[in-house]
């Protein structure tokens, strides 16, 4: 579709050559198949709640200055500790990594529930835990989260390589001088492929993706991947702001997906760590 009246001042007499496609003597077979995606279509988008947050407490600015971590690492902790207050216990969390250094490189996974991930949410947990026991728990779970980021950027992670092997199973043959696969072999791979441990670990309850900053951008959406007590969000850590676009399912279709208290307790979280950070800057100042 093309606007009418609209010209960029770099190409004031372009004229896009647009041809409209009609579609004549369609097949009542795919008039069907269009009816039963619309119908589809219709019933996940009544299953989804989405939020746009807007966090305005601060931004990346302060969490370099007075948190002195990594900003991305920071948010993901955020969000786990929300998850966990939520529900209780841990999730999965997928987050997004960059590999376009390489040729044709799009993105790995980053696991960021981490031992030292977890270790950070029971320290902001516990009752017996001191303001420096909750700031050094954050400190080593930030360290740990930006050493996978590089990692999974390098080209280290595990989940695209084990992708690439479980396609290689299932869809190339041996090579020419490659002896036939044994069905001891056969069955050592599949038990591999369909271990549960493997199944839970990539059944990401918290699927996220980090954004760069762009100050126009004010509506950003990441679906969720998994079936129950699941949530998809990217973010956008600007100067002063941090914007989530959040997506999960209803309570009944989620099996206790909540949005809106996500919202809220992401929102107390993220008030929680900033004032537990700047205590630990004020003591540090008096000293």
């Amino acid at each position: 579709h093309i606007v009418q009246g609209v010209r960029s001042k770099h190409t004031p007499d372009y004229r896009p050559h647009v041809h409209r496609l009609r579609f004549a003597d369609v097949n009542p077979e795919v008039i069907a198949l269009i009816a039963e995606a619309e119908e589809e279509v219709a019933r996940t988008a009544s299953n989804s709640i989405s939020r746009q947050i807007r966090f305005e407490g601060y931004g990346s600015s302060w969490i370099k200055r007075a948190a002195k971590v990594s900003p991305d690492a920071f948010v993901q902790m955020a969000l786990q500790l929300t998850y966990y207050r939520i529900h209780g216990g841990f999730a999965p969390v997928y987050e997004t990594a960059s590999t376009r250094q390489f040729l044709h490189g799009r993105t790995e996974t980053v696991r960021s529930l981490t031992s030292e991930a977890a270790d950070f949410v029971d320290t902001m947990e516990s009752a017996a835990s001191s303001v420096a026991d909750k700031y050094d728990a954050l400190i080593r779970a930030s360290a740990r989260h930006q050493k996978l980021l590089r990692e999974a950027s390098a080209g280290q992670g595990i989940d695209r390589h084990i992708l690439g092997l479980r396609m290689a199973y299932l869809r190339l043959d041996p090579l020419p001088e490659e002896p036939p696969m044994s069905d001891e072999e056969k069955h050592a791979i599949e038990e591999f492929f369909n271990d549960d441990i493997l199944a839970k670990s990539t059944t990401f309850q918290l699927s996220t993706s980090g954004l760069f900053p762009a100050y126009y951008l004010t509506h950003t959406g990441f679906g969720c991947v998994a079936p129950e007590r699941a949530y998809g969000t990217n973010y956008i850590i600007e100067s002063n702001r941090i914007k989530f676009g959040i997506e999960g399912k209803t309570r009944q279709a989620g099996k206790g997906t909540d949005v809106q208290l996500f919202e809220n307790t992401l929102r107390k979280t993220l008030l929680e760590l900033k004032v537990l950070c700047e205590k630990v800057d004020n003591n540090s100042a008096n000293l």
